[in-house]
């Protein structure tokens, strides 16, 4: 399993690091979607999630 997050605190171009309150949103954004995957894991609910959801994800763009 891949938890892909966004964000980088220590890039040499300035405008890709977040600061450190984006920073505690994205820790907070992590711990929430790995300890909903644990628990659905622990409760044997994650066979019966439908991965298709997914599929219908906006696409994101990025301008820089």
């Amino acid at each position: 399993m891949l938890f892909e997050m966004r964000g980088m605190a220590d890039h040499s171009y300035e405008p890709y690091v977040h600061g450190q309150k984006s920073n505690g949103h994205l820790i907070k954004q992590t711990f929430t979607a790995m300890d909903a995957t644990a628990n659905a894991i622990a409760n044997g609910s994650i066979l019966t999630a439908d991965p298709a959801v997914y599929d219908n994800l906006p696409e994101q763009h990025y301008s820089y």
